[in-house]
């Protein structure tokens, strides 16, 4: 397990026995969100950590890393090919996740109420199954450059889930998430999809409508 962050001279939270490796990051004033980060294929439980910060300061971070290993880098669920994932390894993945949260919100006092999970690439790919598989899990998420994984997504009611997708208009893949966003939307979650003049990477624009979509200054 990795030693968690903490502030010079500012008591560190013990490190829970949880189904994935994480870090957390408390900030010296909380406001009492979390942020659930989950990072993109190839990367770990430390990327999207200086992102979360800057979308707000004040929100305790909660790190993970994902547990399938592709050429000796994390991700979130098996591949078998560029476009076709393991369909087994996703749900597996998705169960233990649900227990994380679970878990999460008792071993270190989370307000469910002020809980979101940003995913990005791959881990907003797995978010996306998340929703779909354990309804109500997470209320509000954030896709950065999404796409489905599920191949047959099971019914669910997602009335009250609030998502908001973020494309680039130069991403190979961007042609992906629209099967997501759309299925997320027949489920009744409440879905802001948006692009960007970007291409697979996160940019300012992304901070910036990520920010203002968890204020509720605009739309999304």
């Amino acid at each position: 397990m990795l030693p968690q962050f903490a502030l010079p001279g500012a008591p560190r939270l013990p490190q829970r026995d949880l189904p994935f490796v994480h870090r957390i990051f408390t900030p010296e004033d909380p406001d009492g969100t979390t942020l659930v980060l989950l990072h993109g294929s190839g990367g770990n439980e430390t990327d999207l950590l200086p992102f979360a910060h800057r979308v707000n300061p004040r929100a305790t971070l909660i790190a993970l890393r994902g547990r399938a290993v592709e050429e000796g880098t994390p991700r979130w669920f098996r591949r078998e090919g560029l476009m076709r994932f393991d369909q087994d390894d996703i749900r597996a993945e998705a169960e233990a996740f649900d227990a994380f949260l679970t878990e999460a919100r008792r071993a270190y006092g989370l307000d469910p109420d002020g809980l979101s999970v940003i995913g990005y690439s791959n881990g907003a790919a797995f978010l996306g199954a998340v929703l779909q598989l354990y309804p109500g899990a997470v209320r509000r998420a954030v896709l950065l450059r999404p796409a489905a994984a599920l191949e047959q997504a099971p019914a669910a009611d997602l009335h009250g889930t609030r998502v908001l997708a973020l494309t680039g208009a130069r991403d190979f893949f961007r042609a992906e998430a629209p099967k997501l966003t759309a299925a997320l939307t027949a489920a009744g979650a409440g879905v802001t999809l948006r692009a960007f003049d970007a291409g697979h990477e996160i940019t300012t624009a992304d901070e910036a409508a990520v920010q203002h979509w968890m204020t509720g200054e605009t739309d999304g």
